[in-house]
């Protein structure tokens, strides 16, 4: 055999050896693999061969993600980008759409497309939507009526602002809803089909609260809600709630515990017009699994909501799990007592204190206090304190005389004061 006729075979079996499997792939299946890429990262495998040239264009995910906007050197090269792609992609249909829009101090350019790309998503059937608008000042304003879709199933909204309901009743397939660090003036967010809702720090500022209204939700987180704390209408099949209340403004200036002091000046007690047609925690009487954290420490001492809720308080006929912080800790403790005799169920108490209670001054409490006595032999309690806090000791001893057996507490003290 000739030397170039080997050097033929060995070229040709080094071909082989390198042979693109990937691109022997379907197409369906290389578009989906794109699809956990950054959108320029997908656009840019058209230039890998001609097999690839319009792989792009079908790719099931549309992704403009926060690493992708700091890439741009400005909102108008990052809109020419996105505008150029959903004009080029072909109009199928969208698992996922992300878009991220950066603050480069051009707020008007920086969201002058965001509606735009919001429709053609939806009109692509999207399941999945995220929006974010980033910016120290202004909130993105969404359209009223922007979001219709029998297909979308998952929705994030992050740094935007309404000013309108937001009613999703016609996005029928709609289970998941996350809001974060938005500004909320609208009466009512309405939902029938929803089942996860996750409100974080979010500002409520209209001129009446807001009433969330989601029948068929089964777990509910609301965290740091800032100004006005919303309203839950009845969720019958929620199963488990967290609910931590720390910026908001909702508070007795005269130091009442559950309010109406009788001041007319008193904003938090006269002009809140909380609990009109409902409150809290009557939303949350379903649940299985409960947290209710507040900050009870001035300048805005949050536990005035609970305790208002407290002397109307529901039953909470499958309550098994609950966990509290300080705010249960009251004058009388008929706050934490109160909660316990509503609660017939309930098979673990957790609570974690993060301060020391020396000198309770709230006035003005007057509990729902039913007549039956207590029934916690069935109970367990794991407490959390500084070392030394009487008050906690105090609740301790009145669980015990309430028939809670003493080793079914567990103690734990994370927490030490220093002694300066």
């Amino acid at each position: 055999m000739s030397e170039g006729s080997e050097a033929a075979r060995n070229k040709r079996q080094a071909a082989a050896g390198s042979a693109d499997h990937l691109s022997a792939l379907p197409d369906p299946l290389l578009q989906d693999i794109l699809s956990f890429l950054p959108s320029p990262d997908a656009v840019r495998t058209c230039v890998l061969a001609h097999r690839w040239r319009d792989l792009w264009k079908g790719v099931p995910a549309l992704r403009i993600t926060r690493n992708v906007a700091d890439k741009y050197w400005g909102p108008t090269a990052l809109n020419g980008f996105v505008n150029h792609l959903l004009f080029l992609r072909d109009r199928s249909p969208l698992r996922v759409a992300e878009f991220y829009s950066k603050d480069w101090g051009d707020f008007e350019e920086t969201v002058r497309y965001l509606a735009l790309w919001v429709r053609y998503s939806l009109s692509c059937q999207v399941a999945e939507l995220c929006v974010a608008c980033e910016d120290d000042l202004d909130r993105w304003l969404l359209p009223k009526g922007l979001i219709t879709s029998e297909h979308l199933t998952k929705l994030e909204l992050v740094l935007v602002m309404s000013e309108h309901d937001l009613d999703f009743s016609s996005c029928v397939s709609l289970q998941d809803l996350k809001m974060e660090n938005s500004s909320i003036y609208c009466n009512r967010i309405t939902s029938p089909s929803l089942k996860r809702l996750r409100i974080s720090g979010c500002r409520f500022l209209g001129d009446v609260r807001t009433q969330i209204s989601a029948p068929n939700l089964i777990s509910l987180l609301l965290d740091d809600c800032k100004q006005r704390t919303p309203l839950l209408e009845s969720m019958p099949l929620l199963v488990e709630a967290s609910v931590g209340l720390h910026n908001c403004c909702d508070v007795c200036r005269n130091g009442y515990e559950v309010g109406d002091c009788g001041d007319e000046s008193c904003w938090g007690c006269q002009h809140s017009n909380y609990g009109k047609n409902s409150c809290l925690l009557q939303g949350l009487s379903s649940c299985t699994n409960l947290e209710l954290i507040a900050t009870t420490s001035p300048p805005l001492p949050t536990s005035f909501i609970f305790r208002k809720d407290l002397t109307r308080c529901p039953v909470f006929s499958k309550l098994k799990t609950l966990l509290l912080d300080d705010w249960c800790i009251t004058t009388n403790l008929g706050a934490l007592i109160c909660f316990l005799q509503h609660s017939p169920v309930l098979e673990k108490l957790i609570l974690h204190f993060s301060k020391t209670h020396e000198n309770l001054v709230e006035m003005g409490a007057s509990y729902d206090m039913r007549k039956q006595p207590l029934a916690l032999k069935d109970l367990s309690v794991e407490v959390q304190f500084y070392e030394g806090d009487q008050q906690v000791l105090k609740v301790l001893d009145v669980l015990c005389s309430y028939g809670l057996p003493p080793e079914k507490i567990k103690i734990q003290y994370p927490l030490k004061q220093i002694q300066i």
